[in-house]
């Protein structure tokens, strides 16, 4: 069985009737119509039988966004590099000299390590998916069915899951 690239999901078959659908997935009794790109909507879609799919498998997936913590460390980093750094370029004077080595070599530390968690957090909250759900089909002999929903323990997936195998038990 191969998926099938379907560009008009609604040309149903005889005899088919739709049962569900949500925002890339739909669902009829004789087949599942996942959006082409998992999560997102689009004008493709992918096409697989139900009567050749598995079992559905349910996994939470992402991460939630912690912009505000690192844009917080961030700016608290930045602010410490540059009161030990602006004052050594403009005057040549190390306004911290005064506390010693040992405590200026922890204040350095503390404030690279601000600044480097300020970053890793920021970033990772722009690269990283949102909180999802993802149901994954298993085709036997071609790829597997992904479809996405927002959220972690999303309702949406959960009612898709129990959709799915009441088709599955009337086939």
């Amino acid at each position: 069985m191969n998926i099938e690239p379907a560009v008009k999901p609604m040309d149903l078959l005889s005899g088919e009737e739709l049962i569900d659908e949500w925002e890339t997935v739909l669902l009829t009794n004789q087949r599942l119509f996942v959006s082409s790109k998992p999560g997102r909507v689009s004008d493709e879609w992918n096409e697989a039988r139900l009567d050749e799919c598995l079992e559905p498998k349910l996994k939470n997936a992402g991460k939630t966004g912690r912009k505000w913590l690192g844009h917080r460390f961030l700016i608290i980093g930045l602010a410490m590099i540059s009161l030990q750094l602006v004052p050594y370029l403009f005057f040549g004077t190390n306004i911290l000299s005064f506390l010693g080595g040992l405590i200026e070599s922890l204040y350095f530390l503390i404030s690279m390590l601000a600044a480097t968690a300020g970053i890793y957090l920021t970033l990772g909250s722009y690269l990283n998916r949102p909180p999802h759900t993802s149901v994954l089909i298993t085709v036997p002999g071609s790829r597997d069915v992904l479809a996405i929903f927002q959220g972690w323990d999303s309702e949406d997936a959960r009612d898709f899951v129990r959709q799915y195998r009441r088709a599955k038990r009337a086939i």
